[in-house]
């Protein structure tokens, strides 16, 4: 089995030590969690770790109490798990002197930890274990593990087994648990809400020893086949149901098992997060939740019997979510909702995505029963979940039905369907930087007396206006330089500093937009998705955060700066924009360098490279037409590797002014001139400002064996004549897309802004004309020779006529 490309160990960097440190990777925990409300002994792995510093956890309650020894590729430490941490995966990071790394997972358990003991692969000779504990062990190749518990009969046995979720492989584990005589009570391989990762549940029908088996599901396995084995007493549930709510409030919720269900009255936190999960309060909650919606709108539950239009469960108005189980097979479910003409109605439901079985299929009718819309396996994700849009035609009810594709049906087959209709909304996240990689650059590093950038898109529904960063809880020393997310601008560049004296240190930061306009009651939130556990194109888990983590590390062995332009950008022109680089003593590497962001209508390559031992590089931005006049921030970011690892700095902010143009021309009409003669090239021009001296102008884009003459223009030429010389050299044929660059002068300044104008001009260069042949000699008479008279012509040979022909000549003759 392939080995699976976890994105949070992507970008290992394993390089010769040097006198610049930077950029940790890492790559491996043990162990892979801990118990809540315990203190844990943590050991991490990785590279570029002697300089450790501190772990980074994005979830409340985690606390680094030591670290007992720190190496280049490991470091031993002391962790305190709160109690009230919720159960399941969290984000870390490590932060070093010099950088932060990816992200990981460590899975917080409400059981102890008990690490295996070999032997154990024989079903007589298992390791003995107690109820609710939690096992860390690996599955090595063919190898199958066994752990015997005694129960009492009436006892509940639960197991669930976190294997392909701790992100180190393609991990399929297979549990089963095995009475005395070794029959096999239950088994799992995979389950709808953990996919691979499997859990069962049973109750002892006698006392005695019972035991627990994984392994592989194709007795395949290694020695990155880790895991951590659940066994306890606790209530394993499917799904829940309602599986969603509205925030603030208390809902009833039923949580569904296998052979049986309870209910709980569960209060709802006040604002919504995208990755909650609920848990049993009453009964021993399960080693992981179950995915629960936070929504700002109310549930419309299903009443029975609804399995046909005319008998439909009402429901109110959009926004709304209908909510119901296909409690048997063949079972449909109608849900009768008002809508207005207009609205653009965005359904999703949610079905699998929650631990449901059900391959939903969801339709909308009106109340003729004629269809709008409908959808089956739209979701995404891997899963069979619906989505769709649908635009409402006139005010009315209108309904809902849902049902399974291969009309399946039980207890557990619960669903969701979430009826939208451009509800107020802003957030923003950074993009995905590389290829398969959405952790990349996505962390604030940022250097002592330096800056660290990145770029944010910002997605506005049924919001305008203007909105303002805030960042809260930055590290001490250090401040967001960026102000302001326009109306009008769809993304902009974060740039942070830190002070020269500010202290290494790290804080997981919120960064919202606030709106400008006191009447707006939106606050735009960040929302950056990674990838967990992914194997090539197939992401199987991920995360959404609302936080970015910020820290201050070592000062960078060089810095970037981007000198003030001293003209203007002008439409359809260009602009040279120079970064210089000053390297400390002895830094020579290259430095990569990231354009980090453009205006609308502006153009440039993503990124360039300042060369070893060189200090400057050039970006040439490209403005079109319609580029809108403004004056604009610009930063780039530097990455450099110092033999050690990344090293990242930004540029400060510098202002590029964008500008309409000083003049115009159409294309000029096509030029034909003969190979090895002269021609002129004529642009008429048209001014929309005027200027003072003397503009250059040059024709480009032919190649060197074709001079043409450059021209000089002032703000009262009306036309400019270019002398074009071709020679035997010059290519013969069509030299297309050709332009004019003119260099206008600014007034107060020594530079010139570069115009492109007649864009789009053609010459084309026709082959020598052959000469025509010499007339005929005339021929000399004899003055006394008696004129000749002249010989009659010789007849031309007759053309053998074709069968056809002979034909239609024999026909012709016979109408006359």
């Amino acid at each position: 089995m392939s080995s699976l490309r976890h994105l949070i160990l992507t970008a290992s960097l394993v390089c010769a030590s040097s006198g610049f440190a930077a950029y940790p990777t890492f790559t491996a925990t043990k162990p892979n969690g801990g118990q809540r409300g315990t203190e844990v002994k943590l050991t991490v792995t990785g590279t570029q770790l002697a300089d450790f510093e501190s772990m980074i956890f994005f979830s409340p309650g985690f606390t680094q109490k030591s670290v007992e020894k720190a190496e280049n590729g490991k470091v031993e430490l002391t962790i305190a798990i709160a109690p009230d941490v919720p159960p399941g995966n969290h984000l870390m990071r490590i932060r070093t002197k010099t950088g932060i790394s990816h992200a990981r997972q460590f899975f917080v358990g409400i059981f102890p930890n008990v690490d295996e003991k070999e032997p154990n692969s024989d079903f007589e000779t298992p390791q003995v274990i107690q109820l609710n504990q939690t096992v860390e062990g690996v599955v090595q190749n063919e190898d199958v593990d066994y752990y015997r518990v005694s129960l009492k009969k009436g006892q509940r046995l639960s197991v669930e087994v976190d294997g392909l979720r701790l992100g180190y492989t393609v991990f399929d584990p297979f549990l089963a648990i095995i009475d005395k005589d070794r029959f096999e009570k239950v088994i799992s391989d995979d389950t709808i809400l953990h996919r691979q990762d499997g859990y069962c549940s049973y109750v002892a029908e006698e006392d005695g020893d019972y035991t627990v088996m994984i392994r592989e599901s194709s007795y395949r396995g290694g020695g990155n086949s880790f895991y951590r084995l659940h066994v306890g007493s606790y209530r394993r549930p499917d799904v829940v149901y309602p599986a969603g709510g509205k925030v603030g409030t208390t809902t009833k919720v039923r949580f569904i098992e296998r052979d049986g269900s309870f209910e709980e009255d569960v209060p709802l936190p006040a604002e919504v997060d995208p990755g909650y999960m609920i848990y049993s309060k009453s009964q021993e909650p399960a080693p992981s939740g179950n995915p629960f919606l936070l929504v700002t709108y109310d549930n419309a539950l299903e009443a029975e019997p609804n399995d046909e239009q005319a008998k439909a469960t009402a429901a109110a108005t959009s926004p709304i979510a209908l909510n119901g189980i296909i409690d048997k097979p063949g079972d449909v479910d109608f849900f009768k909702v008002p809508l207005k003409k207009g609205m653009a109605l965005q359904v999703q439901a949610y079905g699998q995505s929650l631990g449901s079985p059900l391959d939903s299929v969801v339709n909308i009718y009106n109340e003729k029963g004629g269809s709008l819309g409908g959808n089956d396996d739209g979701g995404g994700r891997r899963r069979l979940d619906s989505k769709f849009k649908v635009n409402i035609p006139a005010d009315g009810d209108y309904f809902v039905r849902v049902a399974d594709h291969l009309e399946r049906g039980g207890p557990n087959f619960v669903y969701r369907v979430e009826l939208t209709a451009a509800e107020p909304e802003v957030y923003f996240a950074s993009p995905q930087f590389t290829v398969n990689d959405t952790h990349y650059r996505q962390f604030i590093a940022i250097p002592k007396g330096g800056r660290y950038a990145t770029l944010v898109n910002v997605s506005r529904n049924n919001v305008g206006g203007d909105f303002k960063f805030e960042a809260q809880n930055l590290p001490q020393g250090v401040k967001l330089l960026t102000e302001m997310a326009p109306k009008d601008l769809g993304s902009m560049p974060l740039l942070f500093e830190a002070t020269a004296d500010a202290p290494l240190g790290h804080q997981v930061s919120p960064v919202k937009l606030l709106p400008t306009d006191p009447n707006t009651k939106i606050t735009g939130k960040l929302r950056q998705e990674f990838d967990i556990v992914r194997n090539g194109n197939v992401v199987y888990y991920t995360e959404i955060e609302d936080k970015l983590p910020v820290a201050v590390v070592e000062e960078a062995p060089y810095s970037l700066e981007i000198p003030k332009p001293a003209v203007p950008l002008v439409n359809n022109g260009i602009l040279e924009l120079k970064v210089v680089a000053k390297r400390k003593e002895g830094f020579t590497k290259p430095i990569r360098v990231f354009m980090i962001w453009k205006p609308n209508g502006v153009s440039s390559l993503g990124e360039q490279t300042i060369a070893e031992g060189q200090n400057e590089c050039t970006f040439q931005l490209d403005a079109n037409a319609g580029a809108p006049a403004g004056t604009w921030k610009f930063t780039v970011m530097g990455e450099a590797d110092a033999g050690g690892g990344r090293i990242y700095n930004a540029s400060p902010f510098t202002e590029v002014v964008t500008a309409p143009a000083y003049l115009t021309a159409p294309a000029i009409p096509l030029v034909a001139v003969e190979q090895g003669k002269e021609t002129v090239m004529i642009a008429k021009l048209e001014h929309l400002q005027p200027f003072e001296g003397e503009a250059n102008a040059q024709v480009l884009g032919v190649p060197d064996t074709i001079p043409i003459e450059p021209a000089k223009i002032t703000k009262d030429t009306k036309e400019v004549s270019f002398k074009v010389k071709t020679d035997a050299k010059s290519p013969i044929g069509k030299q297309a897309n050709l332009f004019v660059r003119v260099d206008v002068p600014v007034k107060g300044t020594n530079a010139t802004t570069i115009h492109r104008i007649a864009l789009g001009s053609i010459l084309r260069i026709d082959a020598p004309r052959k000469a025509p042949p010499p007339a005929p000699a005339t021929p000399v008479v004899a003055a006394n020779k008696p004129k000749e008279e002249p010989k009659p012509a010789a007849a031309a040979p007759a053309k053998p006529l074709s069968r056809l022909e002979q034909l239609r000549q024999e026909a012709a003759g016979g109408k006359k």
